[in-house]
């Protein structure tokens, strides 16, 4: 499972916020207590190994990129001042020493995995969470990840002010595009969860772009695409952010609107497992893998509750 979304997002953001989220919403001694207390004992099992495995998944994302960002500026030449050279030269420091903490991260870890059996749940917890906290906050403070404003003045190219007129207007029309959008989801439909699994029917997925006949009507296909896809970033984000217990609420009301069967429905969750195709196209693989999780457990939880079942 942790490897379906690894390159889904190879310039990505800076993972030390996703580590945030991950200490902050999977590796806590309430979501797991929650979790114990509402689903059968081989999801509260599979719970536990899949927050180690989302700790280590975590590290090896930013790994990656940090490998990756060191052969880049490995394999650029070099145009510049001696100032610039001596940035480059500190950034290269940085991401090596970083790749360096992070490996050692992952040691921890594999290393507490091994001791697993004779080491409390709530110590296993703390430990990982206190890696990944202290590991997200050095690659926040250096910024990993972010991508560096070109100057264009660098390197002889001007900007047309017509074009950025153009951009300027285009983007006026996708923010208001997206603010009515968003006001019409609101009052639609009943919650975050139900909102990013309409905004993804509206998208093709051969293509990744968004169609509403209305919105492109209003505006043009164009923005409406554009639009659409900021709401269901936003949306999506949100809906990451959710503790379990009201993912798992979430979930119920959803499951109340759809004219299927509960049961129907669940089975097809967790055979089918089409939530998936709710994400973003460009979602990183460590929120995607916390949304996938997340949802896995809440579908568990509900299956549970179905009227004849026993655990």
């Amino acid at each position: 499972m942790l490897n379906h979304y690894r390159s889904s997002n190879p310039s990505g953001g800076n993972p030390g916020l996703a580590f945030r989220e991950v200490c902050r919403s999977v590796l806590n001694l309430h979501t797991l207590t929650f979790v114990a207390a509402n689903a059968p004992s081989e999801v509260v099992s599979s719970f536990e190994v899949h927050q180690q495995r989302l700790a280590s998944f975590s590290l090896q994302v930013a790994s990656e990129m940090l490998v990756r960002q060191l052969a880049e500026r490995r394999s650029r030449p070099f145009h510049g001042s001696f100032s610039r050279l001596f940035q480059s030269s500190t950034s290269k420091a940085e991401n090596a020493f970083l790749l360096v903490v992070c490996t050692f991260g992952r040691l921890s870890l594999g290393a507490l995995r091994a001791m697993r059996p004779g080491i409390p749940r709530r110590l296993q917890l703390s430990v990982s969470a206190n890696i990944l906290k202290n590991v997200g906050n050095l690659l926040i403070d250096t910024e990993v990840g972010s991508n560096p404003i070109s100057d264009n003045r660098s390197n002889g190219i001007g900007v047309c002010p017509g074009a950025v007129e153009k951009v300027r207007v285009e983007g006026s029309d996708r923010n208001v595009a997206a603010e009515d959008i968003s006001r019409a989801l609101n009052i639609s439909l009943p919650n975050d969860l139900s909102r990013l699994i309409f905004l993804a029917t509206l998208r093709d997925n051969n293509s990744g772009h968004y169609y509403h006949p209305e919105v492109a009507r209003r505006f043009s296909e164009e923005t409406a695409d554009r639009a659409m896809l900021v709401c269901h970033r936003r949306i999506y984000e949100q809906v990451v952010a959710l503790a379990i217990e009201d993912l798992t609420d979430q979930l119920d009301v959803y499951i109340a609107t759809v004219p299927v069967p509960r049961g129907r429905l669940i089975e097809s969750w967790t055979k089918l497992k089409a939530y998936r195709a709710t994400i973003p196209m460009d979602t990183d693989p460590i929120s995607a893998e916390i949304f996938f999780m997340k949802v896995d457990v809440a579908v568990a939880i509900l299956e549970a509750r179905l009227p004849g079942k026993i655990w």
